[in-house]
C-alpha cells in the first residue's frame, strides 16, 4: 500500500469511541481528533468537554440507540463497566458490518487470577471467536483513580485509605492509553494483538504518596486498610455492590502477588514512539485537581 494509500485509507476510516465522556474515552477522542481523524463520540449520561466533535447518544439499556451509533462506522472502540452491556455492542458491531473492535479490557486478562480479568476475558473471547479484526488494550491500574476513586480522601484529609497493603503497581495514565489507543485505530500492524499497558516503574502507595506531597505542597499519608474497611468505604461512597467486590478481589490478589501488577511493560512506547508518563509528571498535571475543597472528578 502507498503511502497516499495509507492516508486515505485512515481518513476514510470512521470511528466510534463509547464511554468518550470518561478518562480514557476523552483521552482517545481527543487524540483522534488532533489527528484529523473523524470521529463520532458515544456518550450517556455527562457530556463531552471536547469542541467540534460529532457525538451520539448511547444508552446500553436501549438497544434502539445501537444501530444509530454505529451507522457508517468502520471500527469501534469498545469501553463499558458491564458484561452485558458490552456484549450487546458487540453483536450490534458485528450486525451493523464494522470491521475491527478495539476493546478497551482489564490488564492481564488472559491470565484469568481475578475477577474483573475474568469479565473482560469472556467479552474478549467472544469478539475472537467473531472473525472480526480485533486488538485488546489491556492498561493496568489508571492514574487518575488517585483523583476520583481517592481523591475524596486526598482532598479532604490529605491521606489515601487502600487495601493493597505494600504491593507495587506500575500506574499508567489515562492519556497514554488514549494515545495508544488512537494509533491502533489509525495504524496498522496491531490485528490480532493484546497489549499490556503500564507505565515505566512500579511503585507502592507509600511512594505514590511521597510523590504527591511533593507536587501538592503539603504531607499526603498512605494508611493500609483490610478488606473490610475497604469493602465499606465503597459502599459508603455509593459504588455499585458488583464493583464493590471487584475492586475488593483486585487488591486482595494484587496484595498476594497474584494480578502481576508489579510487572512494567514497553507496550506504551512501542505503539506510539513516546514514551509513558511517569506518576511524578501525572502528579504535578493534574495537582490543582487535588486541592482541598475541590469537587470530585469525573470517573
Amino acid at each position: 500500500m502507498t503511502h497516499e494509500e495509507q492516508v486515505k485509507e485512515r481518513y476514510d476510516n470512521k470511528i466510534l469511541v463509547t464511554g468518550a465522556s470518561g478518562r480514557v474515552g476523552s483521552s482517545t477522542v481527543k487524540s483522534l481528533q488532533e489527528q484529523g481523524q473523524p470521529v463520532r463520540a458515544g456518550i450517556h449520561l455527562q457530556p463531552l468537554a471536547i469542541n467540534g466533535v460529532e457525538t451520539c447518544a448511547i444508552d446500553f439499556d436501549r438497544p434502539g440507540t445501537l444501530p444509530p451509533a454505529l451507522e457508517g462506522i468502520d471500527q469501534l472502540f469498545l469501553i463499558s463497566r458491564e458484561v452485558k452491556h458490552e456484549m450487546a455492542m458487540v453483536e450490534a458491531a458485528l450486525e451493523a458490518g464494522v470491521k475491527r473492535i478495539v476493546k478497551l479490557s482489564s490488564f492481564r486478562a488472559d491470565k484469568d487470577t481475578f475477577l474483573v480479568g475474568r469479565l473482560h476475558r469472556e467479552i474478549e473471547r467472544r469478539i475472537e471467536k467473531s472473525g472480526i479484526a480485533w486488538t485488546f488494550l489491556r492498561p493496568n491500574y489508571l492514574m487518575q483513580n488517585f483523583i476520583t476513586l481517592l481523591g475524596d480522601d486526598i482532598r479532604n484529609e490529605d491521606a489515601i485509605y487502600f487495601s493493597i497493603g505494600d504491593a507495587r503497581t506500575s500506574f499508567i495514565d489515562a492519556r497514554d492509553v488514549g494515545a495508544v489507543a488512537a494509533q491502533v485505530l489509525t495504524g496498522h500492524g496491531h490485528d490480532g494483538k493484546a497489549y499490556d499497558l503500564t507505565g515505566p516503574e512500579a511503585i507502592n502507595y507509600h511512594e505514590a504518596a511521597a510523590m504527591l506531597s511533593d507536587a501538592l505542597g503539603r504531607t499526603i499519608r498512605y494508611v493500609p486498610i483490610g478488606d473490610d474497611e475497604f469493602r465499606k468505604k465503597l459502599q459508603d461512597m455509593g459504588v455499585p455492590d458488583e464493583y464493590v467486590e471487584i475492586f475488593v478481589d483486585v487488591n486482595r490478589q494484587t496484595r498476594l502477588g497474584n494480578t502481576g501488577e508489579h510487572i512494567v511493560t514497553a507496550s506504551v512506547e512501542e505503539v506510539t514512539g513516546q514514551s509513558a508518563t511517569p506518576f511524578t509528571q501525572f502528579c504535578r498535571d493534574y495537582a490543582s485537581d487535588l486541592s482541598p475543597g475541590k469537587n470530585a472528578m469525573t470517573k
